[in-house]
């Protein structure tokens, strides 16, 4: 992912010194510039010792021996690369993915004790994200029985992205905890980064299935996130992590993929205006982009035009 977030991919291909960096921008570096070569055999790449790096400066909390989520490694990628090559308090980093919203916080007893909602008083506080977590709808308890897969791919529920990006939009309220929140996104970034949340906290296995539907090309974000200043800014599809479903099987077109069986994520990369690949492991293949909507999106980034 971070190798097609093209400020961060030049940043690691030109930096300088890489001999007095810390070892993991040293290594991450040297990985993005073996797999941006133009000549160099891709299956020669070897990123062990950029993830033995991850292991020891995760404290375990990332390795090879055991599964991890994946957003939580790119979450802990971009804060520990910010702190490794920031300048004056910022960085290539931050400069790309963050952007800010503003949390307004009600107590929902303070509520019910006011006969005048709108006068109770919010707790109003800024704050930077480095992506937008997207909530899907429940999964229904019941469902109609089916006899063939192509019953089995109508029972599952639907979503748009622009329904589920309505959470940040201002005039939505969450409540969580006893809390009401209302998101507000102040400044968008260069590179959006989405994250659908499928699974339950530290439990990879209670996986929802919820097909989410998005273009690839000009998505207002701006206007759906009603952005002061920024409603006319559209953002393409750069990176489609994806998640197979339970078993190997699957959640849209139902075939048996043996060959995630060990690692069930995968991802679709754009390159150049309408070229998508495939990347799983070492394995490399161009797709049509129309495979982009047979898979269960978990991590998207977008790309500002």
């Amino acid at each position: 992912t971070l190798a097609h977030i093209r400020p961060i991919r030049n940043f690691l291909l030109t930096l300088s010194n890489l001999d007095k960096r810390p070892p993991l921008v040293h290594k991450l570096s040297m990985v993005v510039r073996r797999m941006w070569h133009a000549r160099r055999f891709k299956a020669h790449i070897s990123p062990h010792e950029c993830v033995q790096e991850i292991v020891v400066l995760s404290k375990g909390r990332f390795g090879l021996d055991k599964e991890a989520d994946p957003f939580e490694l790119l979450v802990w990628m971009l804060n520990t690369l910010h702190g490794m090559v920031r300048k004056k308090k910022t960085s290539v980093v931050y400069e790309t993915v963050r952007g800010e919203m503003q949390v307004a916080t009600w107590k929902v007893q303070d509520m019910l004790q006011d006969d005048m909602v709108e006068d109770v008083e919010a707790t109003i506080l800024t704050m930077p994200f480095l992506a937008l977590s997207l909530e899907l709808p429940p999964t229904p308890l019941f469902t109609h029985p089916s006899t063939d897969d192509e019953d089995e791919r109508a029972n599952i529920p639907q979503v748009a992205l622009g329904t589920l990006l309505q959470r940040y939009n201002g005039t939505t309220t969450v409540e969580t905890n006893g809390l009401v929140r209302q998101y507000t996104v102040t400044n968008l970034p260069a590179y959006i980064v989405c994250h659908v949340k499928r699974f339950t906290k530290h439990n990879m296995s209670e996986k929802n299935l919820t097909v989410v539907n998005f273009p690839v090309r000009n998505v207002p974000f701006g206007d759906l996130l009603h952005v002061h200043g920024s409603t006319s800014v559209t953002y393409d599809l750069v990176v489609n992590v994806c998640h197979v479903g339970h078993q190997g099987k699957s959640a849209v077109d139902g075939a048996v993929l043996t060959e995630f069986e060990e690692s069930p994520f995968f991802a679709y990369v754009r390159q150049g205006e309408n070229l998508w690949f495939r990347v799983h492991d070492l394995q490399v293949e161009p797709v049509m982009p129309q495979m982009l909507f047979l898979s269960d999106s978990y991590i998207q980034v977008w790309q500002r035009n």
